[in-house]
């Protein structure tokens, strides 16, 4: 589904006249006479997928932060505002999460359009087909209102086009933003079908709704629920078409990854595709495999070095686990002599994680590096069985979890194959790592079992921040003994960014600022 940048064309036309995009929250995004047909509605939330693709929101300006943030991900080199978020020295002007808020309230704004323009065609589509595209717009306003209440904390719920004077928006708690998240992907789940619509996997299912509401739950510790709507993937994964990829390697593949029956939702890049202005903006491709790939080398590998991880990611990696060679690269193949060097010979001397980078598919050269189409997997059928292992222990019920997370160990033993020409890889036979997880380990041993594991299977893929913070991991990984200590670090401040302060001067009702953050 490579065409979404169309609906972002459609949208910028079809409302020049009547709302400011670039006015966060957005307003009247559903002028009257718009919505004729399910078709228009289409469209509309087509267009919040071409939003999520954007370069403020998943081509790099929400997931840079997340993997910066990490104790996976390190600088290579300092690169505007983002080096801040590394060191923990982000402040309320930053300009990208000011980037970030406009562009998740703009989703949010277009997602509820949607869901007015159903309102308005009441009569005319039938009452399955108006729940269907009332599911598809609820599911991606929880789904976008999920980054942002982990992000912010206290934010501005809105669920209307109609919200009144914007100067005087209020926060709603993080309880109750979860509350409205988790009826709207009830809705989502009541509604949705058990297949993707039209197939693809940048568009959600049944299955994704309950993969989210798994999530969901699993950050706010209601192991109940985390554990029921995981289950039920795990229970109709044959009907949902779920199961784990063969081949580690072959979830990066930007060729087959749009077929792969691990992943459950995914984000669709376009790739290559110019935007307006000037300087000429990139959307619907993303950057950050170009920020992980290796400066200076040849194709695959080409990038900025930029987000790469410390050396004590790479070195306290198991070497004999399969993922290890997926994730991370410290092999190139140098431009001018074509001759295969080792990590000591990098821009930055450092092994470079390379999930996004080794078969990135379609590229556009710039001055400035490389964009990529390569999708991104959001969620994906191990992780649901690591949430469901989580949960599990946490009812009590150890030697289960322990099953599901040895399915996912599994798979790692297997090897694989990581092949393209002239980069000195080849095949992975089977191996005895990751070895199964003992049914008789403890609770608590195993919480920390299933933590790790997660950092390991899900390594940048934009989930560990979320972990540290929500099992409170910030000390431990930040610390001298951490993969990546920083001394600035201080979890009663950098669980939340900041609140734009652009967003407080235009709103006063917004204060008080995340604590910490004050000037």
């Amino acid at each position: 589904m490579k065409n979404l940048n169309i609906y972002i064309t459609i949208l910028a036309v079809v409302f020049a006249s009547c709302s400011d995009l670039e006015e966060v929250p957005t307003r009247g995004l559903s002028p009257e006479g718009y919505f004729k047909t399910a078709a228009d509605v289409e469209s509309m939330i087509l267009g919040t997928y071409g939003l999520m693709a954007s370069s403020n929101y998943y081509g790099n300006g929400l997931t840079t932060p997340l993997q910066i943030m990490s104790d996976m991900v390190d600088l290579g080199f300092d690169y505007s505002n983002y080096s801040h978020f590394n060191s923990f020295i982000h402040t309320p002007t930053n300009t990208y999460p000011q980037a970030l808020w406009n562009t998740s309230y703009q989703i949010i704004a277009t997602a509820n359009s949607a869901i007015n323009g159903v309102n308005q065609l009441s009569g005319v589509l039938t009452e399955d087909k108006a729940n269907e595209l009332l599911a598809e717009s609820r599911f991606v306003r929880a789904f976008t209102y999920y980054h942002l209440v982990r992000l912010f904390g206290d934010i501005p719920y809105i669920a209307s086009v109609d919200f009144g004077d914007p100067a005087l928006i209020k926060k709603s708690t993080v309880s109750d933003v979860y509350t409205e998240i988790v009826n709207d992907l009830e809705f989502a789940f009541d509604h949705l079908n058990m297949q993707h619509q039209g197939g693809v996997k940048s568009r959600p299912s049944k299955g994704t709704a309950a993969t989210v509401l798994a999530s969901v739950h699993m950050t706010r510790a209601n192991w109940d629920e985390a554990y029921t709507r995981s289950k039920w993937v795990i229970d109709n994964a044959g009907a949902l078409g779920y199961a784990l990829e063969n081949d580690f390697q072959d979830l990066w593949r930007s060729d087959i990854q749009a077929s792969s029956p691990e992943y459950i939702f995914s984000i669709d890049f376009a790739g290559n595709k110019n935007g307006s202005g000037n300087p000429v903006t990139f959307e619907n491709d993303q950057t950050v495999g170009a920020f992980n790939g290796i400066d200076g080398g040849a194709n695959p590998y080409g990038g900025w070095s930029m987000l790469v991880p410390s050396l004590k990611v790479f070195d306290s990696w198991d070497s004999n686990d399969y993922r290890k060679a997926v994730s991370m690269t410290d092999v190139l193949e140098l431009k001018s002599t074509g001759v295969i060097s080792d990590y000591s010979q990098f821009l930055i001397p450092r092994p470079h994680a390379s999930k996004l980078t080794r078969f990135s598919g379609v590229r556009k050269g710039n001055t400035a590096g490389w964009r990529s189409d390569m999708d991104y997997v959001v969620f994906r059928y191990a992780e649901v069985l690591l949430i469901a292992a989580e949960a599990a222990n946490e009812l009590d019920n150890t030697p289960e979890a322990v099953g599901y997370l040895n399915q996912v160990r599994e798979r790692a033993r297997r090897g694989g194959t990581i092949n393209f020409a002239g980069n000195g890889y080849g095949t992975y036979g089977a191996s005895a790592s990751p070895a199964d997880e003992s049914t008789t380990i403890s609770k608590l041993d195993f919480r920390n079992v299933v933590l790790e594991e997660r950092r390991i299977e899900l390594a940048f893929e934009f989930k560990r921040w979320y972990d540290i913070v929500r099992r409170d991991l910030g000390n431990e990984a930040f610390g001298v003994n951490g993969l990546e200590p920083q001394p600035n670090f201080n979890k009663s401040v950098h669980y939340l960014i900041p609140l734009p302060q652009e967003e407080l001067d235009k709103s006063p009702n917004l204060e008080p600022q995340n604590p910490g953050y004050t000037f």
